[in-house]
């Protein structure tokens, strides 16, 4: 079963280019929903439930972890791609994978594990992103990895470091990496979920009201308030609901209108298109505001950052002590990539319990 261009517009992709390994095609599912159930049933993506966002779920129950977040963003990369006629299945793959290669305790273990590595290479999360689904998943005896589609592997390598382990390892030329409107939509939508809904935590983990939401004086906020409800927790949760349907419909709507003005040929160019779908100017202004004040109050903050500090120096200890029990010699690249591996791809609380510490005191 194949994608057909009959309902996708023509910067869409319509079909799969191929995958690392041969393999016959599916008589009942194409080639990206078998990539996304792929995903799904990885080991990798079951473990984000038990990484931190930005607050650790010791914290509470209902704060986003990594697999929250990644399905907050696969539905609204879905809702854009839907609405721009891309391949929506493609998009999702890509929105589902694009955390894969996070450590536990959020951007604090990716930035320890930077630091421990530093020597050789240091660490990027997009590069784990695609070890993880190339080489270290186990799902099959014929390959390793999760032999995805080189569509979905392109919208996973983000950076430099991962196109180029796949140009490596697999001999794949840049032309072989496809670029795809997909891709940026799963990478613009990533941005839209973590900013509405770290928002969405920041005000749950500080108990504001409503009138101390208004005082914050963030138009994306004001914009998005509802009138006439005076219970502030439901009245935060409209906020938030609003402020998504508010963007995920000006993505669409002004990135439709910017593709209207293309002729047939600029259409064919996928840079040019891409470059065509985003925010409206009016909104994006107003979400990087949001973004600055989250970065000021939030990811800075003394408190918030208490338990990701715990997690950072759980990382250092623990990469410490394999070192040593490994007895890796200093220039040991291969022995240093399967320890970055081993602690990467650990959840939050098995990392405490690989030190026995209680996860539990931790946060206190």
């Amino acid at each position: 079963m194949s994608e057909t261009k009959s309902n996708l517009a023509p910067y869409a992709v319509a079909l799969a280019s191929g995958r690392l390994h041969n393999e016959s095609e599916d008589i009942h599912r194409n080639a990206f929903q078998r990539d996304v159930g792929r995903i799904i049933h990885s080991k990798a993506f079951r473990r984000l439930a038990f990484k931190t966002q930005v607050l650790s779920p010791i914290e509470g129950d209902h704060y986003r972890s990594r697999l929250s977040h990644t399905l907050e963003c696969s539905q609204m990369a879905r809702a854009i791609a839907r609405g721009l006629k891309l391949n929506e299945t493609l998009t999702e793959a890509i929105a589902l994978a694009h955390d894969l290669g996070h450590p536990p305790f959020g951007h604090a273990g990716e930035g320890v594990l930077d630091k421990l590595m530093e020597r050789f290479g240091g660490f990027d999360h997009n590069l784990q992103n695609i070890r993880i689904v190339a080489v270290l998943e186990e799902k099959s005896a014929f390959y390793p990895g999760l032999n995805l589609t080189y569509e979905t592997l392109a919208g996973i390598a983000k950076s430099k470091r991962a196109k180029a382990f796949l140009s490596e390892n697999f001999e794949l030329s840049q032309e072989e990496i496809p670029v795809s409107c997909e891709a940026w939509v799963a990478d613009l939508s990533d941005e839209l979920a973590y900013t509405t809904h770290d928002f969405d935590d920041f005000v749950r983990y500080f108990d504001y009201g409503t009138d101390e939401i208004k005082a914050l004086n963030l138009e994306l906020v004001l914009d998005n308030m509802p009138c006439g409800v005076e219970n502030g927790k439901i009245a935060h949760q409209m906020c938030v609901r609003n402020m998504v349907n508010q963007l995920v419909t000006d993505v669409i709507e002004c990135s439709t209108e910017r593709i209207k003005a293309l002729n047939d040929e600029q259409k064919s160019d996928i840079g040019l298109v891409k470059k065509c779908i985003d925010l409206s100017d009016e909104k994006k202004a107003k979400l990087r505001q949001l973004e600055k004040y989250l970065y000021e109050s939030m990811y800075r903050n003394v408190d918030v950052k208490t338990e990701s500090r715990h997690g950072s120096e759980a990382i250092e200890e623990l990469f410490g002590r394999l070192e040593r029990e490994w007895e890796l010699d200093e220039n040991d690249n291969e022995g240093y990539l399967r320890l970055c591996d081993y602690i990467a791809g650990m959840t939050d609380r098995y990392l405490f319990q690989s030190l026995d510490i209680n996860i539990e005191e931790s946060a206190n």
